[in-house]
Order: C-alpha cells, then sequence, then structure tokens
C-alpha cells in the first residue's frame, strides 16, 4: 500500500478530519503536507476575522497522528487499513502554541517525529497560511503507540 493512499485511508476515518475540510499529499521532499480549506465555521474572532484555536489545534493534532501512522506503516509492514486503526497513535499530551493570529485564509501543515519509541512518540508539528517561514500555530505531543 502506497504512503498517501494509506494516510487517505486513515484520514477518512476521522469524522472531525472531514467536517475541518483536511487533505493530505506528499511535498517535493516526500514528506506528508496537510492542508485545511478555509471554512466560514473556522472563525473564532469575526472581527478580525481570525480562525478559531480549537480548529487550528485540532488541525495540528490531526496532522502529528498522520506523520506518526505513516512512519509506523513503514517500521510495522502494515499492508491492511485494519492493521493501520490497530495502530493508530493516541495522543497523551499536546502542548499548542499560538504564535500569531490566523487570517481567514487556508492553511497547511507539516509534522516531524522528534522521536519514535517503543511505546511513546513525540512530534513536533507546525501551521502556515502563505509563508512556510511564517508559522501561525505549532504543537508538541506525545502519543501513545499501540500495539499492533
Amino acid at each position: 500500500m502506497r504512503d498517501l493512499d494509506f494516510i487517505n485511508e486513515i484520514l477518512a476515518m476521522m469524522p472531525y478530519a472531514k467536517k475541518l475540510g483536511v487533505e493530505a499529499t506528499l511535498g517535493d521532499s516526500g514528506g506528508l503536507i496537510c492542508s485545511m480549506a478555509f471554512n466560514e465555521n473556522h472563525v473564532g474572532n469575526k472581527q478580525l476575522p481570525a480562525l478559531h484555536g480549537g480548529s487550528l489545534a485540532s488541525f495540528l493534532e490531526i496532522t502529528a497522528i498522520l506523520e506518526l501512522a505513516r512512519q509506523q506503516m513503514g517500521l510495522q509492514d502494515i499492508k491492511t487499513i485494519e492493521a493501520g486503526r490497530a495502530a493508530m497513535p493516541i495522543p497523551v499530551n499536546v502542548t499548542v502554541q499560538y504564535l500569531r493570529s490566523a487570517r481567514a485564509l487556508p492553511c497547511r501543515a507539516e509534522a516531524k517525529v522528534l522521536k519514535a519509541g517503543r511505546r511513546t512518540s513525540t512530534v513536533f508539528c507546525q501551521a502556515w497560511q502563505e509563508d512556510a517561514d511564517k508559522p501561525v500555530t505549532s504543537l508538541t505531543g506525545v502519543f501513545i503507540q499501540p500495539k499492533s
């Protein structure tokens, strides 16, 4: 099973990801890039307008889970979506940093696994809008990796 096909099947199992409009692609360097299209329902402050922090945090958590699932697919030689579902990472602790106001625009995010252990993994993830060098939000999370 190809990486992107596997990721899209995992993404389809996340109803909240569908509600947020999260999509996944592979970047030029082969890394996973997630995008969240702008939706009026994502706005938290209509005066600015600015995206709601909960939408941004959820988007980053979904991105981190997808990157971990992708990594585990290779490490555990997962060949079926059922095996992938059993190996789905579970968040233990996430810390979100709101770096600047996220405007009423689409967002993109990329996650990097900092440490992949036997039972837990640590992931860092950033979201940006127009410029990847100006992130709007970042997340550091610890996830349990269930045994498949």
